[in-house]
């Protein structure tokens, strides 16, 4: 099979060759991947590495089961299924309370493991999800990672409310174009904030985003919505380069909260700032298989859109990784056809 693969750290050692198929174990499944999205965590697993190695990145695939291991029950050959990426136990203590994005014993399918920028890839059982009929494979292919991760991080963790003043750094990326709808979901008033808002309004706007508006603009219109005092929550994976900025509009008794750190992950916290306005700064990572599944259902219903900038082959990979990470007018996910 064709496969994405790096022996050693470091875009300039990524090849794309053909290796042996996998084959499923007992309790496993052989999926043909029909789509799989390009995300910062790739991008860091290949300048870091992970395991095995040499190693196949892609933690975020949908497609079709081609075989099934032993022991295997609830999925079939031919079902068209998305991959949850988190590996669990199932009974450590986080495991046992629905949060398997804790588990002590986990990792991510594509660091941990081989991944989906494959032609074909071997998952445990437990991690498929059957799609519904109405949402097709590459809409499924932008949940596992953007989505999950953009829904844990507003509704489980900071608990957007209707009414709320919300504020989106980096609301063009696979997570910020989620949380943008997500937050307007909730009944929230969505300021989307973006380097290239002018190119990315109305794709945004499209997405449920009240104001777009670039991080030099965002203090002022926060300001103005607000009567000068702040945003009752701040979503942020861009990471370093707008710490400053983004938990400065932050109102009294309001919450920050984040899941990622694309430009780094070194900020400067005043404590007085934090406790004398009494702000939550909350951690998310991931998501619960429950919420992946609330998503199905949600994208089913067309309550939300999956958000697509592009498809590319296996073969332009890091053509890919540029389009992430550079396109100017870039709203929502890359995908890789395998």
């Amino acid at each position: 099979m064709r496969a994405v693969v790096f022996d050693r750290p470091g875009m300039e050692n990524v090849r794309i060759m053909d290796v042996e198929a996998p084959r499923p174990g007992p309790n496993e499944v052989l999926v043909r991947v029909k789509y799989a999205g390009v995300n910062p965590v790739d991008y860091f697993t290949i300048n870091r590495g992970g395991k095995p190695m040499p190693h196949i990145p892609g933690a975020e695939f949908a497609g079709v089961i081609e075989e099934v291991g032993s022991n295997v029950r609830g999925v079939s050959v031919g079902d068209e299924i998305v991959i949850y990426n988190r590996l669990f136990d199932g009974s450590c203590r986080y495991c046992l309370i629905g949060h398997e994005e804790l588990c002590v014993n986990g990792g991510l399918i594509g660091v941990v493991t081989n991944g989906g920028f494959a032609e074909y890839v071997v998952v445990p059982a437990t991690n498929v999800i059957r799609i519904p009929k109405s949402v097709s494979l590459e809409e499924a292919a932008t949940l596992p990672v953007g989505a999950l991760t953009a829904w844990h991080m507003v509704f489980d963790r900071a608990g957007v409310k209707s009414g709320e003043l919300v504020v989106v750094f980096g609301a063009t990326g696979n997570v910020g174009s989620y949380a943008v709808q997500f937050t307007k979901l909730a009944g929230a008033t969505v300021v989307a904030v973006s380097r290239k808002a002018s190119k990315v309004r109305d794709a945004l706007m499209g997405l449920g985003a009240d104001y777009v508006v670039t991080p030099e603009e965002a203090q002022v219109l926060v300001n103005e919505l607000s009567n000068g005092l702040g945003a009752d929550l701040v979503v942020d994976a861009v990471g370093q380069a707008t710490w400053n900025l983004s938990f400065q509009l932050v109102a009294r008794y309001g919450r920050w909260v984040t899941a990622g750190a694309l430009t780094g992950g070194d900020a400067t916290l005043s404590l007085p700032s934090l406790y004398s306005r009494e702000i939550a700064v909350i951690g998310s990572t991931g998501g619960t298989r429950a919420e992946l599944i609330k998503l199905l259902d949600l994208l089913s219903k067309r309550r939300i859109k999956a958000p697509i900038y592009s498809k590319m082959s296996l073969d332009r990979v890091k053509e890919a990784f540029d389009a992430m990470f550079r396109s100017e007018d870039r709203v929502g996910k890359v995908l890789l056809t395998p």
